[in-house]
């Protein structure tokens, strides 16, 4: 697996500072009378959001937690494109031929969908339910990954960037699981 680089999130305190910062400045619009979710996020939604990440979210205990699971960076290539930094999760069933199956997530979404599910497709348990080597991608542009730098980056980019992660792993064969909002996404823009 060359190439491939352990990976732990680690965000620092001054970008922590810095966003409890912004949002304390944050200057709020006015709203309109009972406009509800249809003309967008209700302002007092937004205002509590906003609160709770300055004041009471805990992003060292959220980072322990995420830092639980086995991640990893490669350098990947889509074609026309100058190469990116994929974040991704990765691990190994102890149960032998397990099925290589990589997780997409879905958008707007992250890695974390997946983390629910992780452990428990690892192993399976060893009956009906079947064992997998469990690839987590953080897509590019999203999550830890590096985004793109010019457009045009589009559903068979983001595709070829997935198939080459696979193979930088070893499998030629696997199974694949996305969300739909994911794909519409893509193959809209």
């Amino acid at each position: 697996m060359a190439d491939i680089t352990p990976y732990q999130i680690s965000i620092s305190d001054s970008q922590i500072q810095d966003l409890k910062a912004r949002l304390a400045l944050a200057k709020f619009p006015d709203e309109l009378d009972q406009a509800g979710w249809d003309l967008g996020a209700p302002l007092n939604d937004v205002k509590r959001l906003a609160a709770y990440w300055k004041d009471s979210y805990d992003w060292r205990k959220a980072e322990a937690e995420l830092n639980k699971f086995p991640q990893f960076t490669t350098s990947i290539q889509a074609d026309g494109f100058d190469p990116l930094k994929v974040h991704f999760l990765y691990r190994k069933s102890s149960v032998e031929n397990a099925i290589p199956l990589l997780f997409v997530h879905g958008w707007p979404g992250s890695f974390h969908e997946g983390l629910n599910i992780f452990d428990k497709l690892v192993d399976g348990d060893g009956t009906k339910n079947p064992a997998f080597d469990v690839v987590i991608i953080s897509l590019p542009n999203y999550g830890f990954s590096e985004g793109v730098k010019k457009r045009g980056f589009a559903m068979e980019q983001y595709a070829e960037v997935c198939n080459k992660l696979m193979l930088k792993l070893g499998y030629g064969e696997y199974v694949t699981q996305g969300g739909t909002a994911s794909w519409n996404h893509a193959r809209n823009t």
